[in-house]
């Protein structure tokens, strides 16, 4: 059954991710620490300060909510995520709940991947960037880092 569900997203790009927290973690960690994780470096210092030049600020034409793009991710917006603090942090989030964010400033990474998705639109975002038991988790290890 597994495999069969692994060849049926072949056919689906925007659907092919498949980990869990764990392995977007180790992946993610990369940005989080400046290009380099476990003595691999696979991205310059250029490359991760790419990511932070805006790009695009406003209502997204596909999400249909205001958010920061940066170079292949989202940056932090108050207006959008509260709860995210300020400074060099990113994010992608994924439909029902699903978000990773790395925090480059705490060397840290964060990811929530749900097993079962989150519907509708809980507190205006929630289930497109991110979701409650995702910003619970993010408020309480904030709330633990001080």
């Amino acid at each position: 059954m597994r495999s069969e569900w692994r060849r049926s997203r072949a056919t689906a790009a925007r659907a092919n991710g498949m980990g869990n927290a764990r392995s977007a973690v180790t992946v993610q960690s990369v940005v989080s620490h400046g290009g380099t994780f476990n003595g691999v470096t696979l991205l310059s210092p250029h490359t991760i300060g790419l990511i932070f030049e805006e790009q695009a600020n406003g209502t997204d034409l596909c999400l249909g909510i205001p958010i920061r793009w940066g170079i292949g991710y989202a940056l932090s917006n108050k207006a959008l995520i509260p709860y995210l603090p300020d400074g060099r942090l990113c994010f992608w989030s994924g439909w029902g709940g699903s978000i990773v964010v790395n925090d480059l400033d705490r060397r840290m990474t964060f990811a929530f991947i749900m097993n079962k998705m989150e519907g509708g639109e809980i507190g205006g975002v929630h289930g497109i960037v991110g979701g409650v038991r995702a910003e619970s988790l993010i408020r309480a290890l904030y709330r633990a880092l001080g």
